[in-house]
């Protein structure tokens, strides 16, 4: 897993423009903004799925949330990326794309118990990371957008969990 992840780091730092990590740039801070704004479209992408798909109306009430809350971080963390100039991509990963085609196909309660075990793994990982890019970053305003995410994101765990609870319990 280690090497997956830093293949995939080395692969980001090396498809950067010439110049990216110069200045207040980091390869670091544009890989994490690369992950964050992927992350964050597919968390609004799952939610509008969930109003649809979902049969729970915890788990629907949790899908409006994510596209309400997300939409807003992502804003938020594109623009504090652009005005350090740094990259903010606009596409899902092709894994993304597969794992929402996936659950895509699915509807009522195992639509239910899927999409709220993945938003429990996807936060905790969400979680990790802006920790993580919190404490390394250098830019003041990418680190001011991750720490207004961080308590945004600590909550919508915190909801994902109990309703992973509430469904395990049915």
């Amino acid at each position: 897993m280690k090497n997956t992840i830093l293949c995939f780091a080395c692969a980001l730092i090396g498809a950067l423009p010439a110049g990216a990590a110069s200045g207040n740039q980091s390869a670091q801070d544009q890989a994490f903004v690369n992950e964050a704004a992927r992350g964050g479209k597919m968390e609004v992408e799952l939610g509008q799925l969930a109003t649809k798909n979902g049969s729970n109306a915890d788990v629907k009430a949790f899908g409006s949330q994510m596209v309400k809350d997300h939409s807003r971080l992502n804003n938020e963390l594109g623009l504090a990326a652009k005005s350090s100039g740094l990259t903010v991509p606009t596409e899902l990963t092709p894994e993304q794309k597969n794992e929402y085609q996936n659950l895509s196909k699915v509807s009522g309660k195992n639509f239910d118990k899927q999409y709220s075990d993945l938003m429990v793994k996807d936060h905790s990982n969400d979680l990790a990371a802006f920790q993580k890019a919190g404490a390394i970053t250098k830019d003041t305003q990418l680190k001011k957008a991750i720490t207004s995410a961080i308590p945004v994101i600590e909550h919508h765990l915190q909801m994902a969990k109990s309703i992973v609870t509430k469904l395990n319990s049915q």
